[in-house]
């Protein structure tokens, strides 16, 4: 076997992995990247193709144009790849591919607000970050250069989330479907607070160029896909890392970490096609594959240490947190000609943060550009059949459930799908030692690894955030005048129920000043372990209620910058 030697090897290739290999590489140093996915070809001949077959498929959404792109570890045609012990099911998922997830996000790019990296200071709930707010904000704003977000700093301030340098650019315009409610929202106030529709910031141009990237034309399909390339991916840094030297290893599954009895990191094994190819060595290894993927590497490295790397605490895996979805829909009285524009530009931000935190979860809340897509599951609308007299899921169910045709069917369509609102609302979690990542003692995966295994619940104080939700949802469509059988505010009976995860994964390798109660310190760096360092959102202590890719991608870069001044010294 060829032992092949670099500086610093990076376990994954998404928004973290992608960032550090550029950020290292151009510092001269040798860089590899290990992914277990293949390749994504990223022609736009090719998103269109991807696209067509998206707009045919029965598939989830995530999943509908990446179909032959994935490892056949994951779970793919309904067969899970989670062993799922405790709970309701988690079900958050991810892409294996190249560029990971991050090639079929939404775009929203969202900061944490200053409160959420205290909340047990100022709350008494979950834990304090070791850093605050103050520490990651250049990074946020060197995050946003790097991803081209647009936006506005509006919402920001009203949660006290102060900017040292404005956005790159000027926000994407509010949709038509945004002003309508806007324009009906005003004064209207919710547990005391007046709700105040703000456009959201999302990595995606509005202006040409930017980047490379030509500006959005508006397609309504962000997730899966953007099929002209404005909105960000990670593909973008790792052209550019390649280009300066670093080496991408692709379908390259590392099974464990070897390390001394010092606890340095020495090599990687890994895996291509099942074929052992050799212990890869390096300097300092980077761990970026997700919060499932992470705790999992970090669990099968037991060859000397028996609990796994990094688990002197016993936390590897523990505290999984992921922002849960409250989804509802109508049919509004006037047209509102949705299905323009990115899935979702402007929101409800005003709800993320306040002392009503002591008692309940924060949210915030977003409003759809695309219709009840994000209600009834893919394109056909297989996976859910929304109830009552006015609420149908799909064309599907016109034809089979009202025996529509013709033009009664284009009739009906002409009027429902111009009328279409869905309203989302993203609820915060708690860590919770107990929703967990093990490796399951049962399932394998066609490598002989053994697969992730979920333990997952949801506490009292996310189900009043659902709850709240709820509340909030009603009164919105109350104030747009909408009747009570033109409305679904859930798709599970009870109302406190979550609709969906938001695959945020987050939590699995908690960041920490004290070993004993965190797996990596402020920098990210295992406790355990001098040259092993956790990047990606594994090592949120809390989530809060902003998506968590700005957030991953500040990390990521202060991580980048701290090897940069720490790696001689490895």
């Amino acid at each position: 076997m060829v032992e092949k030697r670099y500086d610093v090897a990076v376990v994954g290739s998404g928004f973290a992995g992608a960032l550090i290999a550029d950020s290292l590489v151009r510092s001269g140093l040798k860089v590899v990247i290990l992914e277990a996915g293949s390749c994504f070809e990223d022609e736009k001949h090719l998103r269109t193709t991807l696209l067509e077959s998206y707009h045919n498929s029965d598939e989830s959404e995530l999943f509908a144009a990446y179909s032959d792109y994935l490892a056949p570890t994951e779970g793919v045609h309904g067969h899970p790849y989670y062993d799922q012990l405790i709970g309701s099911g988690y079900s958050g998922n991810f892409l294996r591919l190249v560029g990971g997830t991050g090639l079929a996000w939404l775009g929203t790019s969202i900061r944490m607000c200053p409160s959420d990296f205290l909340m047990k200071t100022l709350y008494n709930k979950g834990r304090d970050w070791p850093i605050s707010y103050s520490d990651l904000e250049p990074w946020y704003c060197v995050a946003e250069r790097e991803l081209g977000v647009a936006g506005t700093i509006d919402a920001d301030i009203l949660l006290n989330s102060y900017h040292s340098e404005c956005y790159p650019m000027p926000p994407v315009p509010l949709s038509y479907v945004d002003q309508y409610v806007k324009e009906r929202l005003t004064d209207v106030t919710f547990e005391g607070k007046t709700l105040y529709v703000s456009s959201t910031p999302q990595s995606r141009n509005t202006v040409d160029g930017y980047n490379g990237r030509p500006v959005c034309e508006g397609y309504a399909s962000c997730v899966p896909l953007c099929p002209v390339g404005a909105k960000y991916d990670p593909l973008i840094h790792l052209r550019r890392a390649l280009l300066n030297g670093a080496e991408l290893l692709q379908e390259t599954v590392v099974t464990h970490l070897d390390a001394d009895a010092t606890g340095k990191v020495t090599s990687a094994t890994a895996l291509q096609e099942g074929n052992l190819i050799g212990k890869i060595e390096a300097r300092v290894f980077v761990v970026a594959a997700n919060g499932i993927e992470t705790p999992k590497l970090l669990l099968q490295s037991n060859q000397r240490f028996e609990n796994g790397l990094a688990n002197e605490s016993g936390l590897v895996g523990c505290n999984l947190m992921d922002h849960l979805g409250k989804h509802s829909c109508t049919i509004l009285r006037e047209p509102i000609f949705p299905y323009r524009g990115p899935q979702s530009t402007s929101g409800i931000e005003v709800l993320r943060d306040g002392p009503f935190r002591m008692e309940r979860a924060a949210f915030r809340t977003a409003f759809r550009n695309d219709g009840w897509r994000i209600i009834n599951g893919g394109p056909s609308g297989q996976e859910g059949r929304l109830g009552g007299p006015n609420l149908s899921a799909s064309v599907f169910s016109y034809v089979e459930d009202e025996g529509l045709f013709g033009s009664h069917l284009k009739e009906k369509l002409g009027h429902v799908l111009l009328r279409q609102f869905a309203l989302q609302s993203v609820v915060e979690m708690l860590p919770d030692s107990n929703n967990r990542v093990t490796l399951s003692r049962n399932l394998r995966d066609r490598n002989g690894l053994p697969r992730p295994a979920i333990h997952f619940q949801i506490d009292d104080y996310t189900r009043a955030g659902f709850a709240a939700a709820a509340d909030l949802h009603m009164r919105i469509f109350d104030t747009l005048g909408v009747s009570a059988n033109s409305t679904f505010i859930h798709l599970n009976a009870d109302p406190d129920r979550a609709d969906a995860a938001g695959s945020h994964i987050m939590g699995t390798t908690v960041m920490g000043d004290d070993p004993r109660t965190s797996v990596v310190d402020s920098n990210c760096r295992a406790h355990d372990h001098p040259n092993l360092f956790i990047a990606g959102s594994a090592p949120f202590p809390t989530g809060g209620t902003s998506n968590s890719t700005l957030t991953i991608c500040a990390l990521a870069l202060r991580i980048s910058n701290f090897l940069g001044k720490e790696l001689p010294l490895l």
